[in-house]
């Protein structure tokens, strides 16, 4: 990691105390119930892929102690199971993307899992401590590791960003602590306090960091890493997953396209070039706060469906797409959208368009982008 060892310190303090609130707050701990058992079920462990489970440096002797409650025994949670593989299913834009960028960069399949406990894969994820996106990054962690937020756009809601952060992140705490699972309870917890557990406890060893009694660490820390070997075990269990093989095999097809684009270009043009509606544009682009690309940027970079990419560099002219400037407007008491629109010469509905507003209600301070050259009207789909 390139930043000071100050730095450091700060990001996985910072980061620990948002990830513990996350856990604290998610129902994705309870569906993935986990303590210790003494034994494991013969059939379910021979379907278990063994060899795997090592990647995360956890002894494929502590995996029988997750209770035999867990959603990979339990009858009773069958039904919660399929919840959380329906959450997994709808992240289907990402998820092939974030586990190949993963795995090239020499990290655990494993970590989707920490991506789920953290935000259950929801760009639009928000903590009370304003911790956000696929990573629950804090805001001065995120822009420590380089990830851009300012009025335009927050790149801890991009999913190929704040993955790129992540993993630099992780890296980092990996080459700290020298296992995977203490990275990932780092990442909880902050490393200091982790260093702190293990020098208490006279070891590293995860059934030793994880004594009820003892207490070495947070138990929001300790359901956390077992929320995630409870993940990995589950993933890696043939017969539980033999109907879902497919969410974690999908193909380019299902992969996104990141293409350029002029600053200030509005999403409604973006949408037609690709063949596509404004509402299926902005689903795979979170991180951007209003109807178009950042003004203060010469180029940014969006994401289309890869099958759209073709369609998009056919029909999408930059130099046919009229040219917009904005303004910033802070409502005034009394101002309405209409008094506004009238005051700028322009409708209405471009203000609304232009600040991805559903509703006409506005607020005194509020901001408002001003579109001052009025906006091409763009049939959408």
């Amino acid at each position: 990691m390139d930043s000071s060892s100050t730095s450091a310190q700060n990001i996985e303090s910072a980061q620990a105390e948002s990830t513990a609130q996350i856990i604290a707050d998610s129902d994705i701990s309870s569906i993935f119930q986990a303590s210790y058992a003494p034994s494991i079920d013969a059939s379910v462990e021979s379907a278990i892929d063994v060899a795997r489970l090592n990647s995360m440096g956890v002894s494929v002797e502590f995996y029988p102690n997750l209770k035999n409650s867990t959603i990979l025994y339990s009858e009773r949670s069958d039904k919660r199971f399929e919840r959380f593989v329906k959450q997994f299913d709808s992240s289907y834009e990402f998820i092939p993307i974030i586990r190949s960028m993963i795995v090239q960069a020499g990290i655990p399949q494993e970590f989707l899992f920490l991506a789920m406990a953290e935000s259950g894969f929801s760009s639009r994820a928000y903590s009370k401590k304003k911790a956000v996106g696929i990573w629950q990054f804090m805001p001065y962690t995120a822009k420590d590791l380089g990830l851009r937020i300012d009025d335009y756009v927050d790149e801890r809601r991009d999913p190929i960003k704040s993955t790129q952060a992540a993993i630099k992140y992780l890296k980092y705490l990996h080459s700290a602590t020298g296992e995977w699972y203490l990275a990932a309870m780092a990442y909880n917890c902050g490393l200091g306090r982790l260093q702190k557990a293990i020098a208490r406890a006279g070891s590293s060893e995860l059934e030793v960091l994880l004594d009820e009694e003892e207490k070495y660490l947070p138990a929001e820390t300790r359901q956390y890493i077992k929320t995630i070997l409870s993940m990995s075990l589950a993933f890696n269990n043939a017969q539980k997953m033999r109907d879902y093989e497919y969410l974690l095999n999908r193909g380019a097809m299902d992969t996104l396209a990141e293409v350029q684009v002029s600053g200030g270009t509005m999403l409604a043009s973006i949408a037609v070039g690709a063949g596509m509606s404004l509402e299926e544009i902005k689903k795979y682009n979170h991180h951007l706060t209003y109807n178009f690309l950042p003004t203060n940027a010469k180029s940014y970079s969006i994401y289309i469906p890869y099958d759209r990419l073709a369609h998009f560099k056919q029909h999408f002219d930059p130099d046919k797409i009229p040219k917009s400037r904005f303004i910033l407007h802070r409502v005034k008491k009394g101002e309405s959208l209409a008094s506004i629109a009238k005051r700028y010469n322009i409708s209405v509905a471009e203000i609304k368009l232009t600040n991805n507003l559903a509703k006409p209600a506005i607020h005194a301070n509020q901001k408002l982008i001003i579109p001052l050259i009025a906006t091409q009207k763009i049939a959408q789909k």
